[in-house]
């Protein structure tokens, strides 16, 4: 009988240990994908943040150009104005040595020699007047033409950009809508630098060292899924927050240090919202920032409470500002 409970305590020690290594293994299986997504996830932060420089530059050099070139078409109008007026001075003079020349008489051989030398040097400076006044016309087309495009290509950009903030202020009136029964919980919707941040603290989604979400961090997740999935042009980074406590694992416990905690927590909240959305799986990022990125810095219970946080961060596709860009 007491070989019987041997066995019977051997077997369940072994069926204990292979599921504790069974979870084991999973929790490190599960951290090596986030470390890889969270390495493309930085490289695509960069590509972003490039291009949206790039794209403010284009914006910044398009209004340079276009007053360049409004001010060239006032220096050339100028010019025209000075150009038709010297042609004008001219002509009156030609016009008038021309009757000088034909109301003398044959007896004033030498004053029409003069007149008529005259004649031609005017002739001349007309047709130089001419020509440069041609060439101005062409220059004043050219820059009309430039100014138009550059206006044409301003005036898109702008509405792109305009139309961008209008879905970002949409999205955000949506999703504050769908939360609003959260927001006295521990929930937050802000916008910065064009995109959404839902932050949820800790209170909200966990229980203290935990990355087990409860029932009621589900239903909040549950209705931003169900926004989520209705704009599929809206990618989703979930970033996990510690506090700056150092993390006390358990001897069975498969998180070890902050760094896990994040990760692992932010990844259950990808997890549950492609559970409760129908959210196309390659929208999603799950990050982990342990303590390194805090809302406040002070020393206090509030100020820890207030960094122990999920932030899910949404950001519009700008596919069509980037190929006015390219």
């Amino acid at each position: 009988m007491k070989k019987i409970s041997l066995i019977s305590i051997s077997i369940c020690f072994i069926l204990t240990s292979c599921v504790s290594k069974l979870k084991y293994t999973e929790c490190t299986d599960n951290l090596q994908i986030c470390q890889d997504q969270n390495k493309s996830l930085e490289s695509e932060k960069l590509e972003y943040q490039t291009k949206m420089i790039e794209l403010e530059a284009s914006q910044k050099q398009a209004l340079q150009k276009v007053a360049a070139l409004e001010n060239d078409i006032l220096l050339l109008q100028r010019s025209n104005k000075e150009l038709k007026a010297g042609k004008e001075s001219l002509q009156k003079n030609y016009d008038d040595l021309l009757t000088a020349y034909k109301s003398l008489s044959a007896g004033n051989k030498k004053e029409a020699e003069i007149i008529l030398k005259n004649l031609q040097e005017l002739q001349l400076a007309l047709e130089q007047k001419e020509k440069q006044l041609n060439e101005l016309s062409k220059s004043l087309e050219q820059k009309s033409a430039d100014l138009k495009e550059q206006q044409k290509q301003l005036t898109e950009l702008q509405a792109i950009l305009d139309k961008k903030d209008q879905d970002i202020q949409n999205l955000k009136n949506k999703i504050k809508q769908a939360l609003q029964g959260f927001e006295g919980s521990g929930l937050s919707v802000t916008e910065k630098n064009g995109k959404i941040y839902v932050s949820m603290e800790e209170q909200l989604l966990f229980a203290t060292g935990s990355y087990a979400i409860g029932e009621h961090g589900k239903e909040a997740l549950k209705k931003l899924a169900a926004v989520l999935e209705t704009d599929k042009t809206i990618s989703v980074m979930v970033e996990g927050h510690t506090d700056n406590v150092k993390y006390n694992p358990s001897a069975s416990s498969q998180i070890k240090d902050n760094w896990d905690l994040s990760v692992m927590r932010a990844t259950s909240v990808v997890k549950t919202l492609l559970a409760y959305g129908n959210i196309e799986p390659e929208r999603l990022i799950a990050s982990g920032r342990s303590e390194y990125v805090p809302l406040d810095i002070a020393d206090t219970k509030e100020a820890r409470a207030k960094n122990r946080r999920t932030e899910i961060i949404l950001t519009p596709k700008l596919d069509q500002l980037f190929e006015i860009l390219e």
